[in-house]
């Protein structure tokens, strides 16, 4: 987790994000933007990946961009299609498989708003600091 002057960002790598408490442990503490530099190829389900983080971005009340590496190496190509979603699982940009710097202003204040209003996260972390292990 890092505090930065535009808002509180989160890193997962790669494959982390299909392990959904990955995500959450950056939402929870208090990540309102969360990044995955990832590397995926075309062989792979881009359509299913889309879903999976729009889906964790509106469980966790957070913008998360999966920022993809595009081209060739070797035998092996890379698909781009990098994205941003929004906390109501909204796309809001999604690239294609050129290299590209695209810029997006995000507005990370409303965050504060959203877990305000929508207390599943909230409830998340009530139930996490009550429970014992064993």
């Amino acid at each position: 987790m890092y505090d930065t002057p535009f808002g509180k960002l989160g890193v997962v790598i790669c494959f982390d994000r299909h392990m959904p408490e990955s995500i959450r442990a950056c939402a929870l503490q208090g990540a309102e933007l969360i990044i995955i530099p990832t590397a995926n190829l075309v062989s792979e389900p881009m359509e299913l990946f889309e879903l999976e983080i729009r889906v964790q971005a509106f469980q966790n009340l957070s913008y998360i961009a999966m920022c993809n590496r595009v081209g060739q190496e070797g035998n092996i190509t890379f698909c781009g299609q990098s994205l941003l979603a929004a906390p109501d699982g909204e796309l809001l940009l999604k690239s294609d498989d050129r290299e590209r710097l695209i810029i997006c202003d995000i507005p990370l204040a409303i965050i504060k708003d959203l877990r305000r209003t929508r207390p599943w996260l909230r409830l998340a972390q009530q139930r996490k600091e009550n429970i014992n292990v064993f």
